[in-house]
């Protein structure tokens, strides 16, 4: 009876020795699996930054990187700016929009863990390729989010992301586009003039004045001979005044800009530097070579005594829409600032320069055609 009572206790310690020796090993277990994941903290159908949303106030830079390219964008007051750009205005809509889509993304499903395989789902960093993108979001000096953007999928909407110090990926519902083109953060558009509003244009000793035709709108026509400013080879023959006559009086219908910095000043180039006299207004577009690329910035000034533009102006519903500026305003928002011109608005610019001196002329170069032609 002692012997029998006395090995009871004994046999429950063995068993409770073993339970919580089981249970000790699945401890070790999870945390090995969840210590570099975070797992604990994200569940399915539940915000993948969580957290985020009540951090928005406090965010004061975002970095972008996508290969070799990197955008930075930073709170100065009130105000976004572009960092990587000297500090030109940002577009607060377009931050606020990138914000709160980090913050939407939703966990979907667990993805591979493996580094090796970050490259199939477009999330090996650093990515020479530039097919990931990674995005960094600080408050002061403290990341708030640092991670890694992947491929996208389109039904559902879905896109790969990992954090930045983790090897597990995930497939989350929603996306986001990690942007680095300059003119997605930015107005990108400096002019979109109304149709008659230029008088005439001026540009390497070549003037073009506008006149009234019967059905109201304006004619333009090259004024007597043009002894170039620029370029002391070249002549205004006929077919370059041509090119000229297509290319410049509506060359300010639409002006939008590839890129932006503080001016750098450098030798303007009076070949392709024309001068607008408009209705309200009139316009110098100063024009830099800088490798590939044209550079131009504004000397503006309105005219006394010239019409109202509300009446115009009031009819402009959408960006792109045609409107006056008033002058004044537009020479001091663009004051010290150049922009990059789009290689098709380069090209109508320099359509004239580009064009045989005569029609036929196998000596001369071909004319590269614009985008409008």
């Amino acid at each position: 009876m002692i012997t029998a009572h006395s090995s009871r206790p004994s046999g429950l310690r063995t068993t409770l020795l073993i339970l919580a020796a089981s249970a000790a090993c699945v401890g070790v277990a999870v945390f090995a699996v969840t210590r570099g994941t975070r797992t604990a903290d994200i569940e399915p159908g539940g915000p993948f930054l969580a957290g985020l949303a009540d951090a928005q106030a406090s965010i004061d830079r975002i970095e972008l990187a996508r290969g070799s390219d990197t955008l930075v964008l930073a709170r100065d007051g009130n105000a976004w700016t572009l960092a990587s750009r000297d500090g030109y205005p940002a577009r607060f809509e377009e931050v606020k929009a990138l914000i709160s889509g980090l913050a939407s993304l939703k966990t979907d499903q667990r993805m591979t863990a493996k580094k090796e395989r970050h490259d199939e789902l477009a999330l090996a960093w650093p990515d020479a390729a530039g097919r990931a993108a990674k995005v960094r979001v600080l408050a002061g000096e403290k990341p708030v989010i640092e991670m890694v953007l992947g491929e996208e999928r389109a039904n559902p909407r879905s896109q790969y992301v990992r954090r930045a110090d983790e090897e597990q990926c995930w497939r989350v519902l929603g996306s986001v586009m990690a942007d680095l083109d300059a003119r997605r953060w930015v107005e990108a558009e400096l002019l979109s003039l109304p149709e008659g509003e230029v008088e005439g244009v001026a540009m390497n000793g070549l003037e073009i004045k506008g006149v009234a035709g019967a059905d109201g709108k304006k004619a333009y026509a090259a004024s007597g001979p043009a002894a170039p400013l620029a370029a002391s080879d070249f002549e205004w023959t006929e077919p370059r005044k041509a090119a000229a006559l297509r290319s410049l009086p509506g060359w300010l219908a639409r002006l939008e800009l590839e890129d932006v910095r503080k001016a750098k000043g450098g030798a303007v180039d009076a070949a392709i530097s024309p001068g607008f006299d408009m209705v309200r207004g009139t316009l110098k577009v100063n024009a830099v070579r800088d490798g590939d690329g044209v550079w131009i910035s504004f000397e503006a000034a309105p005219k006394a005594g010239a019409p109202n533009a509300e009446e115009i102006n009031a009819k402009r519903k959408y960006p792109g829409d045609p409107f006056v500026p008033g002058w004044a305003e537009f020479a001091k928002k663009h004051a010290g600032w150049e922009y990059k011109l789009p290689a098709w608005k380069l090209t109508s610019l320099e359509e004239a320069l580009k064009t045989p001196a005569a029609e036929g002329d196998p000596n001369q170069p071909m004319r590269v055609p614009s985008a409008r032609d």
